[in-house]
């Protein structure tokens, strides 16, 4: 085995021009391999960086309908888990929301909180790198209201003030005192920015209060399935027990499969296979280099034969070569892929959670040490047992080059279908994102997206108990908006175009439907009069909201155009009357189309869009709403003056320009599109070099052949046609089974939430005109070389 090792050391610098084709070709493809498997395992295999970390699971209740997400649990219902389940070294639970922290000399600020029972630190094995975390006397109902904040509160908003401990604050106007700073990092499960302790309240203690989220660690020898059977059996007893808690189950869920289930877990695999499709190719184009070097070795293998070396001696010492090859190759990749790992890890890091940290565990290389293993045996083993197998005699004789060149022709030919298959599969898949990503940029073309400032507000129902004290806050808030300077207009509305919408089922009048489960669902946006001027979205019939709309017996409805052909066709909408419906099947009032307007996309990412309406803020009550205010310059502080001068202890959340949230809004189109296009791009590339190798290397095999020809009378069409025949047969064949595969994948991204367009023939169109265009030119290129020689040299090549 050493001596096969010099050998092959050896074989490599002699022919280090060829070998360094190999391993470029081969660190593209085992680097690109090495990086999205460091990013695959860290968000869906490496455990939670914790204590006891693969062992933390997620408890979740579940209803019987189909394809239900999971709910939460009841505070009741948790305490009973607790009780009677064995399977949990520590149980614990908590409630996500957003809340405001203010004090008298700085301004209120929102962030993520999280309520928490006691011991939701020390599960996790953490500490406070200040002060104390909680116990159980500060979850209890008349304890001194406690806060813990987390390390970019302390830093950012108090300077990281080492005296901190014991000042007093406001959580969402009630007064808190801060007893703890956690370390820097620590956010569980993802983006908590503070914590406050769960205290029980008449609300809490309801069982059909499913707000909790629990979380445990299993006890070591627990599988997740015995913790669920177990934690089943329990919610039957409950349902048996409690009416609100029918027809609910429970179970468990690793942390990945909760928090990085679903579309995200189907996107990673895809890029695990788009990137294994860019190691085929790369050593489908490798064996082919590898099968044309074998016959320059043929003189070389029949003396070892002659000498004495069995068949399997030979295979061995070439497969040793191709393997050293690989590892050379995978050596070079490492630096690809741990750039590729940086620069995702930048591309991502403010929307990712932050306990997933893209660093190469032991997994992650022993992977990539086994992915240069495969490769080398991969593309290595066709022309190992091609050139043992080669007849003795005739490899001796003047004419060894004709053994087995048709057999060399068709491996080599069914390589290049693979690659240009392979490509197209890929192509498409990068395709479908660049056009998705165009299509986001051109929606709503007359919104002055880069001139409009958009603010959401949430109300707290603890100061703003009723609807008419909502609508007194909104009244006086309008006016004073319109009144700063540089602001044309200003409106408020649920969600900005192309931020999404309500949703609820409707009923046209005369047409009533007894079955909810068959009532058609509509997007609804709710607003304020001025709203289509400030987004300048006109009024093609009707009229927009006046200050009565809204108010009872007067419920009214504007719909786009596209809703009143899918809605009335053939009709006047305006007048027409429907009803939507309350999550209890409760009907409202009648509403009346009052106008239409132009259509719009609300939806950006959405595979589902449905029929848009909008009804005026008067007849919708909800605290929360969003300001759309259009100005020449930036509005932010003046936005920000006139809201906390009405309500101090009120701050503007999620404040941007339209354009700036619709291009975070697409984040997941332009960073995977990026990666999927890289990938597609490499692909191209290495399918172009290899049927152009192909190609010239068959045209400088027959250069004696062409010249026969030439003297003959053949024309330089002729000639061409015969070298490019071949290669047109391979790239129409590899189109043909491309597409093949191409159509079912790229349906599976369209299964992904996140707007991607799938039905696009342009697409497929467009990746198979410019897979087509650069074969012919690869094709071309040797053809032309071939159908220029000279005749007479050609007559003597050998």
């Amino acid at each position: 085995m050493r001596n096969d090792l010099r050998f092959a050391l050896r074989m490599i610098w002699s022919h280090r021009w060829f070998s360094a084709a190999v391993v470029v070709t081969l660190a593209l493809g085992i680097g690109l391999n090495a990086m999205v498997f460091t990013l695959i395992n860290a968000v869906l295999f490496k455990p939670v960086p914790v204590p006891g970390g693969a062992r933390l699971v997620s408890v979740i209740n579940r209803n019987p309908a189909p394809n239900e997400n999971p709910v939460g649990m009841s505070l009741p219902a948790f305490r009973d888990y607790r009780a009677q389940s064995s399977s949990f070294e520590a149980f614990e639970a908590a409630i996500d929301e957003e809340a405001v922290l203010s004090e008298n000399r700085l301004p209120p600020q929102p962030y993520h909180l999280q309520r928490a029972t006691a011991g939701i630190f020390s599960m996790l094995h953490a500490s406070p790198i200040l002060g104390r975390g909680f116990t159980a006397t500060d979850t209890q109902p008349g304890a001194s209201p406690v806060a813990v904040i987390g390390y970019g509160i302390w830093k950012d908003r108090y300077g990281s003030d080492p005296n901190i401990i014991g000042r007093p604050v406001r959580v969402n106007a009630e007064p808190a005192t801060i007893i703890g700073v956690m370390p820097e990092g620590y956010k569980f499960p993802s983006g908590v920015d503070m914590w406050i302790p769960l205290v029980p309240t008449p609300e809490l203690e309801k069982r059909d209060n499913h707000s909790l989220t629990g979380f445990a660690i299993l006890k070591p020898g627990v599988s997740e399935h015995q913790a669920s059977v177990e934690l089943d059996g329990i919610a039957h007893r409950l349902a048996a027990q409690y009416p609100a808690d029918k027809d609910l189950s429970a179970s468990v869920q690793t942390f990945h499969e909760r928090y990085n289930g679903g579309g995200i877990r189907v996107i990673f695999l895809l890029m695990l296979a788009a990137v294994g499709f860019v190691l085929l190719i790369a050593c489908a184009n490798v064996a082919n280099m590898m099968l044309s070097r074998a016959l320059t070795r043929n003189r070389e293998i029949s003396i070892r034969t002659a000498l004495g070396a069995s068949r399997w001696r030979v295979v061995r010492q070439l497969l040793i070569e191709s393997v050293v090859l690989s590892v050379l190759g995978g050596l070079a990749g490492f630096g690809l892929a741990a750039f590729g790992v940086h620069w995702f890890d930048l591309a991502t890091r403010d929307i990712r959670p932050s306990w997933i940290a893209f660093t190469p565990d032991w997994i992650a290389f022993a992977y990539f040490a086994g992915l240069c293993i495969f490769s080398g045996l991969l593309f290595g083993t066709a022309p190992a047992l091609r050139a043992a197998r080669a007849n003795l005699n005739n490899m001796l004789k003047d004419g060894a080059r004709t053994v087995g060149r048709q057999r060399e022709g068709w491996l080599t030919g069914t390589l290049v279908v693979f690659q240009f298959a392979l490509t197209l599969v890929l192509l498409s898949g990068a395709g479908v994102f660049v056009r998705s990503l165009l299509a986001s940029l051109e929606i709503n073309p007359s919104v002055p997206a880069t001139h409009l400032t958009t603010a959401r507000i949430d109300l707290p129902e603890t100061r703003y108990k009723d609807n008419d004290a909502r609508l007194r806050f909104y009244d006086q808030l309008l006016p004073r908006l319109r009144a700063l300077p540089g602001v044309s207009h200003a409106a408020l509305t649920l969600s900005p175009p192309g931020m999404g919408a309500a949703r609820q089922q409707m009923e046209l009048e005369g047409q009533p439907i007894g079955e909810p489960g068959r009532r058609p669902w509509v997007s609804y946006l709710v607003l304020s009069p001025g709203y289509f001027e400030t987004i300048h979205l006109p009024l093609v019939e009707g009229r927009d909201f006046n200050e009565t709309d809204g108010a009872s017996h007067h419920f009214a409805a504007v719909v786009t155009r596209e809703t009143a052909a899918h809605f009335w066709p053939g009709q006047d909408p305006v007048g027409k009357r429907f009803r939507l419906f309350e999550e209890d099947n409760k009907p409202t009032e009648w509403v009346t189309v009052v106008g239409v307007s132009v259509n719009i996309v609300q939806e950006l990412i959405s595979n589902d869009p449905k029929p848009l309406i909008f009804v005026p803020y008067r007849q919708r009550g909800w605290g929360s709403r969003t300001i759309a205010v259009e100005s020449s310059g930036d509005p932010t502080s003046a936005i920000r003056g006139v809201v906390q001068s009405m309500d101090p202890e009120l701050p503007l959340r999620d404040v941007s320009t339209l354009s700036a949230s619709l291009e975070h809004q697409t984040w997941f189109l332009r960073v995977f599109g990026k990666v999927f296009g890289t990938f597609a791009l490499i692909g191209l590339i290495m399918a172009s070099v290899g049927i152009y190798a192909v190609i010239a290397h068959a045209g400088s095999r027959r250069t004696q052949e062409i010249g026969v020809r030439m003297a003959l009378g053949a024309s330089v069409r002729n000639i061409l046609m015969l070298v490019m025949k071949r290669g047109l047969w391979q790239i129409g064949l590899g189109l043909i089974l491309g597409m093949a595969l191409a159509i079912p994948a790229v349906r599976l991204l369209g299964a992904l939430p996140f707007g991607v367009a799938t039905k696009d023939p342009t697409v497929f169109l467009t990746v198979a005109g410019v897979l087509i265009t650069v074969g012919i030119i690869a094709c071309w290129l040797p053809a032309r070389r071939a159908a220029g020689l000279d005749p007479v040299k050609a007559l003597r090549y050998e």
